[in-house]
């Protein structure tokens, strides 16, 4: 008696430490001990698990999102730490799949007609027999028997023979279901199998009991230079955000989902450590024998210490997952610092460009400014302005195409083949509005003026009508003196390149050079 109250005291002490802190009242009167309140089952320990295993993909993701955009690198210790607390889950699955098993023994699950099923089959088989040996004895009386006494032993023969045909189909239906039960497996087998398939499905967690992990950290995103490489990088940091936030949102219930699982397991032990404290000072309690009280006594130590090693891991779980969580909200707090680096520089780039386009446009009103006060030819100045337009236009594109892009090479090569095909294409427009610089020369013709043109299409004298960018229009003269035919010449401005134009002098100037001539000259002309 001593030996077992010693014994029982000892193991009590060692339940209340399991407990950490689940310290039932000293003066609670000693009670039977009450059946679970929030009694698990193999689907509400499979859906926790699958809970914590879809946060840990998420949280993989999360992380996979951080390496590789964040600067600040992850540290073995807070790679690490979803992967402990996954395996804490599994842990505590395998500790309650064992307290399942052990508040429902396969020996006390069996149902009643599971029971006596071996008595049904055994009473079917003795039928049989019996029926069988009716039969013989029948069909020998049947084959003695007179005709007055025939149909009754007939009538008696048909009917044993019919009992004898549903007893052998009664037997063999509860041969196949003791077969088919048999095969199905039984509710904590199956729970086992399930635990292990799923951690099966994380090879790292294998890879965590062969060996230590070997964390490597992905470099940072790069080159950081750039406008473009500033809005990629923001682009990537606004998605890793967004992923941590739900990340967080999703460790957050988490916690407080393995709190509810902490406190309602250590509210199932309450009541357990205190009837196992009165049966520790008293075996024989509420009138029970010593023999029950010790047997009382050994049953409730197996299910505290069950319940125990569901505790410890539950409890690390929820301090891995509360450390993880602070762990993410610093991930967070990283990333909001790179996007404020991020927006300043994207800031400063901006600034820059707004100034270098704000020189283009001083340069530009400096030069219109100095066009109109200064040129007073009205040919002259129209063509400055002109080319103030321009120039202008090809700086700013410039511009932009040099900030935006930080490939320089691929931007040269691209330009290079472009500018080479639309050379090709346009060769002739390129010809002629480079015609139209030449004609638009100082020593150029204008409208008005009387040329002599020798080109592809042959020869034409006429008066110069009107001088586009590509094309000229000439009225045409013929006749001496020379007069208006009335047909009207459009020619190419290449032509000041592929053939040769005269332009005569105005009228009176060549009125002037005739009189001036000798009177020898005049007589030949």
């Amino acid at each position: 008696m001593m030996r077992f109250r010693a014994s029982s005291v000892r193991i009590t002490l060692w339940l209340t430490l399991v407990l950490v802190g689940v310290e039932p009242a000293a003066s609670q009167p000693a009670t039977p001990p009450p059946e679970d309140h929030a009694a698990e089952t193999p689907d509400s320990v499979m859906a926790s698990l699958r809970r914590v295993f879809g946060w840990y993909q998420e949280a993989r993701i999360a992380m996979q999102s951080f390496r590789g955009v964040v600067d600040t690198d992850l540290t073995p210790d807070e790679e690490q730490t979803a992967r402990h607390a996954l395996q804490r889950a599994f842990d505590t699955a395998r500790a309650r799949a064992a307290v399942l098993a052990r508040q429902q023994p396969s020996d006390t699950t069996a149902t009643p007609s599971d029971r006596q099923s071996p008595d049904k089959r055994t009473q079917l088989q003795a039928a049989i027999q019996q029926d069988e040996l009716d039969i013989a004895r029948l069909r020998r009386r049947v084959r003695t028997a007179t005709a007055a006494t025939r149909p009754a032993l007939e009538h008696d023969l048909a009917a044993a023979a019919n009992r004898l045909e549903l007893d052998r189909v009664q037997l063999d239906f509860a041969t196949k279901l003791q077969g088919f039960e048999a095969a199905v497996p039984k509710d904590e087998a199956d729970l086992s199998h399930q635990i292990q398939a799923l951690q099966d499905a994380v090879p790292e967690l294998g890879a965590t009991r062969a060996a230590p992990a070997v964390v490597t950290t992905a470099p940072s995103s790069g080159s950081t230079s750039g406008t473009w490489a500033l809005l990629h990088r923001l682009v990537a940091l606004q998605h890793t955000r967004s992923s941590l936030a739900a990340l967080t949102s999703a460790t957050d219930g988490m916690v407080r989902s393995t709190n509810a699982e902490l406190l309602g397991t250590q509210q199932r032990v309450r009541p357990l450590a205190a009837r196992l404290r009165a049966l520790a000072q008293d075996p024989g309690a509420n009138g029970t024998t010593l023999a029950a009280g010790e047997q009382e006594f050994h049953d409730l130590l197996e299910r505290g210490k069950l319940l125990g090693a569901v505790l410890l891991p539950l409890r690390e779980e929820s301090a891995l997952l509360h450390r993880y969580a602070t762990d993410v909200q610093r991930w967070k707090r990283a990333v909001d610092g790179d996007i404020g680096q991020v927006l300043r520089g994207l800031a400063i780039e901006c600034l820059g460009v707004a100034i270098v386009l704000a020189v283009v446009g001083v340069g530009a009103g400096l030069w219109r400014f100095a066009v109109v006060r200064y040129v007073t030819n009205a040919y002259h100045k129209r063509l400055l302005l002109g080319a103030r337009r321009v120039v202008v236009l090809t700086a700013i594109v410039l511009v932009l195409v040099f900030h935006f892009t930080s490939e320089l090479t691929a931007l040269v090569a691209a330009l290079g083949f472009a500018a080479a095909g639309i050379a090709l294409a346009l060769q002739n427009v390129i010809l002629a509005v480079a015609g139209y610089v030449s004609i638009m020369a100082p020593n150029g013709i204008r409208a008005g003026d009387r040329v002599s043109l020798q080109g592809p299409f042959g020869y034409v004298h006429g008066e110069v009508i009107e001088i586009g960018v590509v094309r000229t229009r000439l009225q045409e003269l013929a006749g001496e003196p020379l007069q208006p035919t009335g047909r009207m010449v459009v020619f190419p401005n290449s032509v000041v390149f592929t053939g040769s134009f005269f332009k005569h002098p105005p009228p009176e100037v060549r009125r002037s050079q005739v009189a001036s001539e000798p009177g020898d000259l005049r007589a030949q002309r």
